[in-house]
């Protein structure tokens, strides 16, 4: 059975593609900027089979010509725009038409394709003043965002639209928000405005230098791997109990507790908070929210990380090493 995954090329997509064809699935590759030369070559040698079509999202036709060419029955709808404030001030129209617009095209193109599933990622980041010192994990059903960022309000509007129209079109449409995703295959996009502060912090450290950062509190980061062995749950499950899930393990950490790490890898490295933001030199997207809860995915599908904090460093900081920027 094939799956189209838009934005395929992107963070989280590539570590979709990966665990799919680690499993030997068939996919279809739809997305604006072309598969990086390090994942061509290793997804090459997995058993699964990958076509890569070029295309748009805000572009209806070449999402169904994907769709009819391969005869796709599932759909992961990955394609984003991860915008911070300086694009929200310029470009808001752009956010909107791929992360609202963009996604009502591809349920379009799935209804008309007689799409079998279709998933959704989508994310914490809407949120916004809602997701601030709860003070106690986020819940799919109590807890209801308030975005305030282009980002949020985009991504916010399209899960909703996606649950209107799946409803009214008898779709399976299944939504995901997406934990603080780190790890494999993060890179500068052109469509992501900050890396994670995850990804900037080892950098740092790699090349010997002083990490400063102001004081973030914990955040419910999930490894990129188990992130999509999470969707993956979503697109395999023959019936689910509800439309929408918290990705998340309820695990959170700060920021201090990676840099320890990083400090007894890299010796030369060093660490601090700052309350001036004028001298810190990790900043994130967006200010840290309250983490999710991820009781529902874990008690209707047994879903547990294959990797803990510990095991996720290690593999992460040897994939950064064979994988140089």
């Amino acid at each position: 059975m094939t799956t189209l995954v838009t934005g395929g090329t992107g963070f989280v997509g590539l570590n979709v593609l990966e665990q799919l064809l680690t499993r030997g699935d068939e996919i279809v590759c739809l997305a604006v900027n072309p598969l990086p030369g390090a994942a061509a070559r290793e997804f090459a040698k997995l058993p699964g089979k990958l076509h890569i079509v070029q295309g748009d999202i805000t572009d209806p036709g070449s999402i169904e010509a994907a769709l009819e060419r391969f005869g796709c029955k599932r759909m992961i709808h990955a394609a984003a725009i991860t915008a911070g404030t300086a694009r929200d001030e310029t470009d808001p129209t752009r956010i909107v038409e791929v992360n609202l617009l963009g996604t009502i095209n591809a349920l379009k193109a799935a209804r008309k394709a007689k799409i079998e599933r279709f998933i959704y990622p989508s994310t914490g980041g809407h949120f916004g003043e809602a997701g601030i010192n709860v003070g106690h994990y986020l819940d799919e059903d109590a807890d209801h965002p308030v975005p305030n960022s282009m980002y949020g309000i985009s991504k916010y509007a399209a899960e909703r639209g996606v649950l209107r129209l799946g409803a009214l079109w008898g779709m399976d449409v299944r939504i995901g928000r997406v934990a603080v995703v780190y790890g494999r295959w993060e890179y500068e996009t052109g469509l992501r405005d900050a890396m994670t502060t995850i990804l900037q912090a080892t950098r740092l450290a790699m090349t010997g230098r002083e990490a400063v950062f102001p004081r973030l509190g914990p955040a419910d980061w999930i490894y990129a791997p188990d992130l999509a062995r999470a969707l993956l749950v979503l697109l395999d499950a023959t019936t689910t109990k509800h439309r929408l899930y918290h990705l998340a393990i309820e695990a959170p950490f700060d920021m201090t507790a990676w840099c320890e790490r990083l400090r007894k890898r890299y010796p030369s490295f060093s660490f601090r908070e700052s309350a001036r933001i004028e001298e810190c030199n990790i900043a994130p997207l967006a200010p840290f929210r309250t983490p999710f809860s991820g009781r529902r995915l874990r008690e209707e599908f047994g879903f547990k990380p294959a990797f803990t904090l510990d095991s996720a460093f290690d593999d992460y900081t040897q994939w950064l090493a064979a994988h140089p920027k």
